[in-house]
Parts: structure tokens; C-alpha cells; sequence
């Protein structure tokens, strides 16, 4: 629904969970979720199951577990074992781009409301409607996370890193949710001692995220817009040649002829016979005029209604050799005795280049024509 659209019989509501979009965070959270309960793994210590905790890294817990290569809790204690993630970049994805003002993505949803108390039984050729929701294209971005990983024994680490290698180059997800395709490339590996005599091993690795952002609104107007599918298609004819609508199916009986003519179109290649039409010289110009004709071809009557409307001059497009002759370079008679539509060209228009032609129409040459020509068939028995 358009914010500005003020007429209620055009506005149209949609559920707030349909217009949420797509936000850093929603990428965010959906990979941290994977993370925690799909691919960190629990590791054994003194015979007991751990879970690893997970910590997204803020300006400063980040900068303090660079700078001393561990984390410490409230107690003093260091944290271990741990995994701690942070988002390092956001770049667009140049090999996606769209036409975000004229793309939509369509959905369905079968069941509507609106379909609540109609009777279809009543109703013949009637189905339900759907609910049909427009999503505007999203931005399609790449963003990259940097991961490490702390435990006080190889093994362990080992668990960890050979899970976050197992899973990567896959969808990162929930089902019914979000999801995004994430790779890992190298592990980097690194064996320090804490305060004291505590061993700390240490991995770190990076991530790189397909995504994609989608916000709730633009310009004041959401990005997601419904309508409903139409319950009955009716199918008819109508045809207007004054302006004004027909009320009247009859009248089409009336100018059956017109709207016959109107179908009308031929497509075929004509013939090019010297010996029968042969060049002619005029003006002083030898062979200024040429001759092709096509063969079982009916010249149509124009309708009375279309008389002084209907170009009758650019009944046909003419092709030779592949180029376009423009009709004032020919006339055109019809033969009704031999079925035959016969052209006159001038080559000084059609094939003028300087003053002078160039050259004039020969039996090799390819004409094709199409336009306003019935194309009449004869029985090879």
C-alpha cells in the first residue's frame, strides 16, 4: 500500500511480517544462530560435554583480546574455550546488480481472508483469490567476518576448526528463514601462554557472506506491495473504429469486412522475369524502370468505412537483397485474370547514389515482400 494513496478502496493492508525486510542485523543474527546451534561443536573436558560459548566482538572486547591475545570474565578468569565474531566490511556485489525501480520478486500466499464467507459454489467458473505480494529487488552485497577461536588443547581446537571447515561453501540458515552463502578460505593457527603457566591455543580465519538488504520503506513508500489474483477471467470481442465503445455485440456482424481486412497480411518472395516484363528506358535514362510481380496473389478491396483513412501507398514493405525500398520508388497494379500483383520500379530512386544509378534489378537478386495481399493457393493435382 502506497503512504500517500488516500482512496480505501485502493489501499490494501499487509502484515507486519511480510514488510520487515532485510537488515544487517537479520544477517548478523542469522549467522551467529548457525554458528551456535549448527556448527560449533561441544568439546569433552574431564569427562564432561562443554559448550563453547559464542560472543559477537564489540570495538572494545576485540581491541583488548588483540592486544593480550585472550579474553578474561569478570572474575579475572580467562575465557576458554571461546569463539568471538565481528563484521569487518560490507561491499556490493557488482555481478547481481538491478533495475531496482522496475524489478519485483512475485509470491503467493492461497489463503485469504477475503475468501472467507464467498459461496464459489454459487458462482460459476469462480475461483479463490490469492494474496499477491510485489518485493522490490533487493541490494546484493558481500560482507566479510573475521573469527577466532580460543582453547587450551590442540584437540579441541581441532574439533572446532575441522566443523567451521566442514561446513563452509553452504547455505547458513534456518528453514523458513534466512539464508546466506558463506565461505571460509584458510585457518590461521597460533599457540600462546597466558599469565602464568595457562596455554592458550588461538585460530583465526575469515569469512565472507553473500547477502543481500531489503528496507522496510523508501521514499516513504514500502517495498513490498499486495493485490489480490482476479477470481473470474470473462472473455469477449469488442472492436472500436469510431472512438466510442461498442454496447452492441451485433455491430460486429456490421463491419465483419473491416476487421477482415484489418487481418490481412502476406509474406512471400517475388519473381523476377526479364524476358516477360523486360526493363524500360524513360527520361533519357537507360533501364530507369524494372519489373517483379508476385504469382497467386489477390490485391484486397479496400472497405468503404476505411476510404480516405487507410494509406493505401504503404501496403507493402518491400525487401531487395535485405534492404528496405521505400514505396515511392514503385507503383503496383493487379492482374485479376492471372492472379498477379505486378511492381514498377524506379531504380533511379531505389538504387540512386549521386545523381546516377547505381545499378538496376537483376534475376539473382532476392525480393521479398509483405503487406496488404491475399496469398492464394493452387492445387498441384
Amino acid at each position: 500500500m502506497n503512504k500517500k494513496e488516500t482512496n480505501r478502496a485502493l489501499q490494501r493492508s499487509i502484515s507486519k511480517e511480510y514488510t520487515k525486510g532485510v537488515k544487517l542485523l537479520d544477517v548478523d543474527t542469522t549467522i551467529a544462530e548457525y554458528m551456535v546451534d549448527t556448527v560449533i561443536p561441544d568439546v569433552e573436558e574431564h569427562g564432561n560435554q562443554v559448550k563453547v560459548p559464542l560472543l559477537y566482538g564489540n570495538a572494545e572486547r576485540w581491541n583488548n583480546a588483540r592486544a593480550k591475545g585472550y579474553l578474561r570474565d569478570q572474575r579475572g578468569k580467562i575465557q576458554i574455550p571461546l569463539v568471538m565474531f565481528k563484521r569487518n566490511s560490507i561491499e556490493r556485489d557488482s555481478t547481481l546488480a538491478q533495475f531496482k525501480d522496475v524489478n519485483t520478486l512475485p509470491a503467493y500466499k492461497k489463503y485469504s481472508a477475503k475468501n472467507r464467507y464467498e459461496r464459489f459454489s454459487l458462482q460459476p467458473n469462480a475461483q479463490k483469490a490469492f494474496e499477491q505480494y510485489e518485493v522490490s529487488v533487493p541490494d546484493y552485497v558481500t560482507l566479510t567476518y573475521e573469527v577466532m577461536i580460543w582453547t587450551s588443547f590442540t584437540e579441541h581446537m581441532n574439533t572446532i576448526v575441522e566443523a567451521f571447515q566442514y561446513a563452509t561453501d553452504r547455505y547458513w540458515g534456518k528453514e523458513g528463514g534466512f539464508k546466506f552463502r558463506t565461505r571460509i578460505d584458510s585457518f590461521d593457527n597460533q599457540q600462546e601462554v597466558g599469565e602464568g603457566s595457562e596455554r592458550v591455543i588461538r585460530t583465526s580465519f575469515t569469512m565472507v557472506v553473500n547477502a543481500y538488504l531489503l528496507p522496510e520503506t523508501y521514499d516513504e513508500k514500502p517495498q513490498v506491495k499486495k493485490s489480490f489474483t482476479p477470481k473470474k477471467v470473462v472473455w469477449g470481442i469488442e472492436t472500436d473504429l469510431t472512438g466510442m465503445r461498442f454496447s452492441n455485440p451485433n455491430i460486429y456482424n456490421e463491419y465483419q469486412n473491416v476487421i477482415d481486412f484489418v487481418a490481412i497480411r502476406g509474406s512471400a518472395d517475388a519473381v523476377i522475369n526479364k524476358s516477360l516484363y523486360p526493363d524500360e528506358t524513360a527520361d533519357g535514362v537507360t533501364n530507369k524502370y524494372s519489373y517483379f510481380y508476385l504469382n497467386n496473389a489477390e490485391l484486397p478491396i479496400l472497405p468503404q468505412e476505411l476510404i480516405g483513412t487507410f494509406d493505401t501507398k504503404g501496403w507493402f514493405r518491400v525487401y531487395i537483397n535485405g534492404v528496405y525500398i521505400t514505396p515511392s520508388a514503385y507503383t503496383y497494379t493487379f492482374n485479376g485474370s492471372q492472379n498477379r500483383i505486378i511492381f514498377k520500379l524506379d531504380n533511379t530512386q531505389a538504387f540512386e547514389s549521386g545523381g546516377g544509378i547505381t545499378y538496376v534489378l537483376e534475376p539473382d537478386f532476392e525480393v521479398s515482400v509483405t503487406g496488404k495481399f491475399i496469398e492464394l493457393w493452387t492445387s498441384l493435382l
